[in-house]
């Protein structure tokens, strides 16, 4: 049996060794105590919570660091536009009735019926499996391409094109994915790549009557010459591709001297014209401005 004093000993340690009696009862210790329990353990929390913050900023300072930083052509497409569906999508609280209430595309009837009609003809024409063994499309299946125009359906009908929407070519596209995706790239070029859409803002009188009416009917290809040996896709990063504005010396005529090399552009070997992403260079001033 323990006597008194070995008793009060006891309970006197008990009371002032809440640390290493941490699985006792609470109510054998004092409230000062716990008060005093409960702090240190809300100190261990903020210190864990400001160490996994330190950590967090170290890690983003890495990669930072690591990753490259935004072109000049992500910049450009940053400002241009407005902000649309994918700022909903980046909030992390994308709502779909906003979608649907927000946009709201439709086809036309000439838009429609040609999805019906031409482009379900195309797709009885195609067989995925042929043209990927031949490496080539059937001459039935690039000429109804030609005759129907799904080389022009960006360019607008004055000059000889069908004049769609993007969500029409958008739907074609799609549509021709599900049957041969080589059929697919060949008609999404011309209608997004192809310089066809330049050539109606930018070209001269005398560019738009000659390439127009070529590009709309399908005696012309284009494609775009952009990805070189040392550059890819960046319009602003090309490497090896460069024009310099020159005076002709007998006509005094302007002009453009370039020197290129170009990969992997697709539609190359079977195009009539091609669209050059070019660093262009005017040394002498001969443009004017600045």
């Amino acid at each position: 049996m323990l006597s008194s004093t070995t008793r009060r000993t006891t309970t006197h340690l008990l009371r002032g060794s809440s640390s290493t009696l941490a699985s006792k009862p609470s109510d054998i210790l004092p409230s000062s105590l716990n008060a005093s329990s409960n702090h240190h353990q809300l100190d261990q929390r903020r210190t864990l919570l400001g160490l996994v913050h330190a950590i967090d900023k170290r890690v983003y300072r890495w990669a930072r660091g690591v990753l490259p930083p935004i072109s000049k052509t992500e910049n450009i497409a940053l400002g241009c536009g407005t902000i649309g569906f994918d700022r909903d999508i980046f909030s992390g609280n994308p709502s779909l009735q906003h979608l649907i209430d927000t946009y709201q595309p439709s086809l036309t009837t000439e838009e429609q019926s040609y999805i019906t009609n031409q482009v379900t003809t195309l797709c009885t024409l195609l067989n995925d499996h042929d043209v990927v063994t031949n490496k080539d499309f059937s001459k039935e299946a690039w000429d109804y391409m030609r005759d129907e125009k799904f080389f022009g359906m960006k360019i607008p009908k004055e000059w000889g094109g069908l004049g769609f929407s993007t969500e029409a070519v958008s739907q074609v596209l799609a549509k021709l994915a599900t049957q041969c995706f080589d059929a697919n790239a060949t008609v999404a070029v011309p209608n997004s790549l192809g310089p066809g859409e330049l050539l109606v803002r930018y070209g001269t009188d005398e560019q738009k009557e000659y390439f127009l009416p070529r590009l709309a009917n399908g005696t012309l290809i284009p494609c775009f010459g952009l990805t070189g040996p040392h550059s890819g896709s960046d319009a602003t990063s090309l490497i090896g591709s460069d024009c310099v504005v020159s005076k002709h010396p007998v006509t005094g005529e302007l002009g453009v001297v370039a020197s290129f090399k170009k990969r992997y552009i697709t539609l190359a070997p079977v195009a009539g014209v091609v669209g050059l992403g070019l660093n262009l260079s005017d040394p002498e001033g001969l443009l004017g401005g600045s």
